[in-house]
């Protein structure tokens, strides 16, 4: 038996909760035990035509349904009321028969959190989303995952959640994340295609994109972590840190206004306030080494390719553009020059270039 599915054209890429519209409607259908096949016209045997208005029903009530039809009564006046499913655990609904023999109304809202109804504009499709949305939380949070206000996270239905897990208001989880136990996602964290191990903590605000957080590691508040940020285990990444394609072995720390890219970051490594590696030249994309049990003084500039060796100092202020060794000192600034009892002259000379 096969179900032949109309998408209009503005629902082709439509995704709820992470999920394309699409896959939903084949998926349910291969539960009801149908052959879902994707067209524009009606076709032999049970049709479930989509044409701008669905019905959120399970698998079970949709099955009734089509015995029903194949006994030779009608599954519904597709003439008239055009439906396809959606379905989040393929399970019946008791008010799917009542919606379905009641007449037409494009702006009817749900009576309960998961009654099914009809969705014909974006609205009705934002009120869908929020009703299978709320399926989602109840499911992780029967699994023993922590939400602090269920009804501000946003949730895509790929994310994995471990029993143990806390999620605070305002939290953005979507695509292939996927979260361990223990660990924290607090207010307002966008994470995508974001990896947390266990006992971390993500905290507000911050952003990570195709990151791996490793277990114990606290990230943020307001850090950007983009693709290819690998942190090992225990790391620390601050206030306003940025890293990109870039590793920090464990226990390796930059805790303030600072941007790693492309560079490798060994253990226990300390990346101080305001230090950037300078990556990028221009015309091409430059690696950093930075050696376990390294120290670079904030405010520090150093000019990939680079290497710092394990244990080694950069002074504060320096721009570096050459190599250290293993436990050696660089301090590249200026030297400094200290005119004593010179701050009056001074002060009285801007005062009267300032008019005052």
């Amino acid at each position: 038996m096969r179900a032949l599915v109309s998408l209009p054209e503005h629902l082709e890429d439509a995704r709820i909760c992470g999920l394309p519209v699409r896959d939903l409607l084949a998926d349910t259908c291969r539960l009801a035990g149908l052959d879902p096949e994707f067209g524009t016209t009606r076709g032999e045997g049970p049709v479930l035509a989509f044409d701008g208005r669905f019905v959120l029903l399970g698998s079970e009530a949709l099955s009734e349904h089509l015995e029903r039809a194949a006994d030779g009564g009608t599954l519904v006046d597709w003439e008239r009321r055009p439906i396809a499913v959606l379905s989040l655990s393929g399970g019946a609904d008791d008010t799917a028969e009542s919606l379905l023999e009641a007449q037409p109304s494009p702006h009817r809202e749900p009576d309960a959190a998961h009654e099914p109804y009809a969705a014909d504009d974006n609205w009705s499709l934002t009120q869908l989303a929020a009703s299978f949305h709320a399926k989602l939380v109840e499911k992780h949070a029967r699994q023993g995952v922590t939400f602090l206000a269920p009804d501000r996270v946003l949730l895509d239905a790929t994310v994995t959640l471990a029993p143990g897990v806390t999620v605070w208001p305002g939290a953005v989880l979507r695509g292939t994340t996927s979260v361990a136990a223990g660990a924290e996602i607090q207010a307002g964290a966008v994470l995508t295609d974001t990896k947390v191990g266990e006992n971390a903590v993500i905290k507000p605000y911050t952003i990570g994109e195709g990151a791996y957080v490793g277990p114990g590691s606290a990230v943020g508040p307001m850090a950007h972590l983009r693709p290819g940020a690998h942190l090992v285990e225990d790391n620390k990444v601050g206030n306003f840190v940025e890293v990109k394609k870039a590793t920090l072995e464990r226990g390796a720390k930059a805790s303030h206004l600072t941007y790693l890219g492309d560079a490798h970051v060994g253990e226990d490594a300390n990346i101080g306030a305001g230090t950037i590696t300078c990556n990028y030249d221009g015309w091409g994309k430059y690696r950093t080494e930075i050696g376990a049990g390294a120290f670079i003084g904030s405010n520090s500039a150093l000019v990939a390719p680079i290497t710092i060796g394990a244990g080694a100092i950069v002074g504060a202020g320096s721009t570096v553009t050459s190599d250290v060794p293993d436990d050696g000192l660089a301090v590249a600034r200026g030297e400094q020059r200290t005119l004593a009892g010179f701050a009056p002259r001074l002060h009285a000379k801007n005062k009267k270039k300032a008019g005052k």
